[in-house]
């Protein structure tokens, strides 16, 4: 009879509890070191996608409702409206930390053992946690990200007052002005938001907006949030940083138009996050990193050189969203305990961003396209002439799909509208199924809904191809 696997995961946040369950549902035995954060070892549910979101809620709806102008639209308390939402996303976060808790608690037992303490490498085949030793057959290490403030002279001396997204996710009190570093998705998200509710917001980013997707993008959305009043300074270097005698932020930047100093009440820095790898001891268990200080992770999850060594999720720093990081959890979990080889298969690439409106791309842009070898044809409609976009509110977005002019496959689909966020999976379906556009173009659209952004440009790209798509509603 062939023996039982000791898997051991380390890290207790999303990659890693996905890991432990799918240990668990092939029979092996689990040691699942949650480390000393354990019940806030989730950066998602506790400072990532789900308090940003609530967050973000209340904030769009008092946005939206104002919009028309035809209702007077106040908060009840508007001294205490920050606060007042604050409370009640920990509220909420509250209960998705509790549910998770109490999943891990029902899956402890002798065969899925929960060490709420740090787990560091002894050897290639033995962990410490909390002054206990304990071998495993096999390892996946999953212990998530940090922020990482960038070498800006300055900032070291003055890091405690600078907000990252834990800081700002917990403020409860309105500065008159933000300046925020970085725009990624956590430095646009921020500011569109901390804008409207009436701060004064510069965003300073190093390149362009959405600078790994199509331009068209990018400078479609600096647009948009420039409309709501957020100054925003492209291709700008942050060369120093320090704090005058009023105890407001000094930044001294390099942009386009030369030097200029920014000062705000506040400052986020939102430049990004590496993988948490410092008190795991990995030369001990024999494995280095690359220049940049991340593990050589294969796309079977191994660890290269390490047929026993895995990594999934954030700590893998391959692809640092949670939806990816289950995915890889569970592949490493499978190949941990078969001895396979299961890798990443993707070939949408599905990526959102939660500003407003939302940014979804899935596939290829056309650059990108033509140096894979396609001969790319595209289309693009705007989102003020689909209706339910319009009545939305949403007449500066538009969506644009890519198609291969030679086999007619759909190779990538951008999207800047109202819904985005979840409009952008049918394009992400269609790639991941070799979908051509005369096969989309048949199929049925609801009228009237914000989906008909994306069946006027199939419909337009299956003419352009020699199809014959339905009519369709055009009201």
């Amino acid at each position: 009879m062939a023996k039982r696997k000791t898997i051991a995961v380390i890290g207790g946040g999303s990659a890693g509890f996905t890991a432990a369950r799918t240990i668990a549902k092939l029979g092996g035995q689990v040691l699942f070191f949650m480390g000393s954060r354990a019940d806030r070892a989730s950066l998602c549910v506790n400072y990532g996608c789900m308090p940003s979101k609530a967050l973000f809620l209340p904030i769009d709806a008092m946005h939206h409702a104002r919009r028309h102008g035809w209702l007077r639209v106040e908060p009840v308390h508007p001294g205490q409206f920050l606060a007042q939402i604050v409370a009640w996303k920990d509220r909420e976060i509250a209960r998705f930390r509790a549910y998770r808790q109490t999943a891990i608690r029902e899956k402890s037992s002798g065969d899925f053992q929960v060490i709420r303490a740090d787990a560091h490498f002894v050897d290639p085949d033995t962990v410490e946690a909390g002054g206990e030793r304990y071998r495993a057959d096999a390892f996946i290490i999953t212990s998530g990200s940090l922020a990482v403030p960038p070498p800006i002279p300055g900032l070291e001396a003055i890091q405690d007052k600078v907000w990252t997204n834990e800081e700002i996710l917990a403020n409860t009190d309105l500065p008159e002005s933000l300046v925020v570093v970085g725009a990624g998705p956590i430095g646009m998200e921020f500011a569109q938001r901390y804008s409207r509710l009436g701060c004064d917001v510069t965003l300073i980013a190093r390149s362009r907006l959405l600078s790994g997707f199509p331009p068209q993008f990018g400078e479609r959305l600096a647009g948009i949030l420039e409309l709501e009043g957020i100054r925003i300074l492209l291709n700008t270097r942050t060369l120093a940083v320090s704090r005058n005698r009023d105890g407001w932020f000094l930044l001294e930047t390099d942009g386009p138009g030369g030097r200029e100093p920014i000062v705000g009440q506040r400052l986020l820095m939102a430049t990004g996050r590496r993988p948490a790898l410092g008190g795991l001891s990995l030369a001990a268990a024999g494995i280095d990193t690359d220049e940049r200080g991340y593990l050589r992770v294969g796309e079977d999850m191994r660890l290269e050189g390490r047929d026993r060594i895995f990594a999934a999720g954030d700590a893998g720093g391959k692809r640092m969203v949670v939806h990816h990081a289950h995915i890889e959890a569970g592949i490493a979990a499978e190949n941990a305990m078969t001895g396979g080889e299961r890798k990443w298969s993707r070939r949408a690439n599905l990526q959102v961003v939660f500003t407003d409106p939302e940014f979804g791309f899935a596939g290829m842009g056309a650059e990108e396209a033509k140096k894979a070898g396609h001969q790319v044809v595209s289309a693009a409609k705007e989102s003020r002439l689909t209706g339910k976009l319009h009545l939305d509110g949403d007449d500066h977005g538009f969506g644009e799909v890519f198609v291969d002019a030679k086999d007619h496959r759909v190779l990538g689909a951008g999207l800047l509208c109202r819904d985005a966020d979840n409009l952008i999976h049918l394009p992400a379906y269609i790639i991941e199924h070799g979908h051509t556009i005369h096969q989309v173009a048949e199929a049925e659209f609801y009228h009237p809904t914000k989906m008909e952004i994306l069946s006027g440009i199939f419909d337009r790209l299956c003419r352009d191809l020699s199809g014959s798509p339905f009519c369709r509603a055009d009201e």
